[in-house]
């Protein structure tokens, strides 16, 4: 039991703001999340769990079941447009090291599991926060509806785009990254790729096809076009096809071309890529941000759903640990800012790196790689995977 914290709403059905609600109701606190969606339904494609996250979530309890319904990844690998490999490393080797698999999960099938571990009634659907007002005894949330609801704390985890972030801090910009993304999940053999992810670097554009276990292949590709862009999912595939369809794989079941034209148009999610720089604060009064409200990243690292269960957990433990509210939310933002900055400033110079458009820059830029001893590679990348929370 927390004694200054009976009741927590929690705006936002992600990752984070489900991680949070878990680790909160376990600890005694009565929780209710509030989802702007209608129906809890298939949506996203595919994620990966670095060892950071699956250790978290194994506080949860459910590590387990996390690594049993995803698919182990064995390797990485950054390849050429004509499939030559620039540079990989070997994630058993992370096993080793951090104690924890990397693995590929599907986003749905991770919501599921999370929304299990919760109790019956602890998620309302179709509940649009539209602001708050907070005194000394409390916060009150309210949404579309007409609905108003109390608590002692306000957890803001509704995404980038976040209504009380911009209640909050009003003055924070979006800032595009030049570059735009689909995603797509895709019926097919995945043991062919032997739990390779690999992602292929061309000249302002990259794709990234990743094993998910049940014979499913989660893909993703980006290229340098500008913001807001509007066309049918038809118009959308056709687009994709047409920059990629060249582009080689090493297995012609899993071949870039195979797996776009095997997608349903209507199933190929688009979006435009956005982060902002790090806040200086997250938090006021009884209202706190988690997850992307509060430290949106480009995907370039694969961290943006491990830093929402990281943050998750060690909101919990501050809280659980504090003496009253004002410290406790203070110690979150000390533990988890340095943190966050610094995954989203390295994920978004990596983001320009990868964008490389000038030919001669991306023929030194896949010179570099290619010379760099995979172990540098794997050593640049265990800061931000050995974490533990």
């Amino acid at each position: 039991m927390i004694h200054f914290l009976k009741r927590a709403i929690v705006v936002g059905g992600g990752i984070g703001g489900l991680s949070a609600a878990i680790a909160l109701d376990q600890m005694g606190v009565e929780v209710t999340v509030y989802e702007q969606a209608g129906e809890v339904g298939e949506v996203g494609a595919g994620l990966i769990l670095w060892p950071n996250a699956i250790k978290a979530l194994r506080k949860l309890g459910l590590g387990k079941e996390v690594v049993k319904s995803g698919a182990k990844i064995f390797r990485g690998e950054i390849c050429t447009p004509a499939g030559k490999i620039l540079s990989g490393w070997d994630s058993g080797d992370l096993e080793f090291r951090f104690g924890a698999p990397v693995i590929a999960i599907h986003r749905a099938d991770m919501h599921k599991i999370l929304l299990s571990a919760l109790p019956p009634g602890a998620i309302r659907m179709g509940m649009v926060c539209t602001g708050f007002q907070q005194d000394d005894e409390g916060v009150t949330a309210h949404f579309a509806n007409g609905q108003s609801e109390r608590a002692d704390l306000l957890i803001g985890a509704d995404g980038i785009h976040s209504p009380l972030r911009r209640q909050l801090f009003p003055e924070v910009a979006l800032r595009y990254s030049g570059y735009i993304a689909w995603r797509g999940v895709v019926a097919a053999a995945d043991e062919n790729l032997r739990g390779i992810s690999r992602e292929y670097w061309g000249r302002g554009k990259r794709f990234g096809i990743v094993p998910l276990g049940n014979r499913r292949i989660y893909w993703y590709a980006t290229a340098n076009l500008p913001s807001g862009q509007t066309s049918s999912a038809a118009q959308r595939k056709e687009t994709l096809l047409r920059h990629f369809s060249r582009w080689h794989s090493p297995l012609k079941s899993v071949a870039v071309k195979t797996v776009i034209a095997a997608t349903p148009a209507e199933a190929i999610l688009y979006n435009d890529i956005y982060d902002f720089p790090p806040l200086s604060q997250w938090r006021r009064g009884r209202v706190v941000l988690l997850g992307d409200a509060a430290h949106a990243t480009t995907p370039n690292m694969g961290q943006g759903a491990c830093m929402a269960v990281e943050s998750s957990l060690t909101l919990a433990r501050c809280l659980a640990d504090g003496k009253d509210l004002r410290s406790s939310l203070r110690q979150y933002e000390s533990e988890r800012m340095p943190r966050t900055a610094w995954i989203t400033r390295r994920s978004h110079r990596l983001g320009r790196l990868g964008q490389l458009e000038n030919p001669i820059a991306c023929l030194l830029r896949n010179l570099l790689v290619w010379l760099t001893p995979d172990q540098v590679m794997k050593k640049s990348i265990e800061k931000a995977v050995g974490y533990e929370v």
